[in-house]
């Protein structure tokens, strides 16, 4: 994953990291691949409210419906 771009935010400690369309992807579906679950199977836990893992409820609260688009 390259980063396109990264910044100083406001605050000393704040980083922006801005990614392309295809390295977020990239990156979530990567992260599946480490819980070793699909997107669907993500998205259903979220429905559910209902997650395996604390990882799992993570990466949901990071990727949320975004590769839906």
């Amino acid at each position: 994953m390259t980063i396109q771009e990264q910044r100083t935010a406001d605050h000393d400690d704040d980083v922006i990291v801005e990614l392309t369309h295809e390295e977020f992807r990239e990156a979530a579906y990567a992260a599946l691949d480490r819980l070793d679950i699909t997107y669907e199977q993500l998205c259903e836990m979220a429905r559910r409210r209902d997650f395996s893992s604390a990882q799992a409820q993570s990466l949901w609260v990071s990727i949320g419906g975004a590769l839906d688009l």
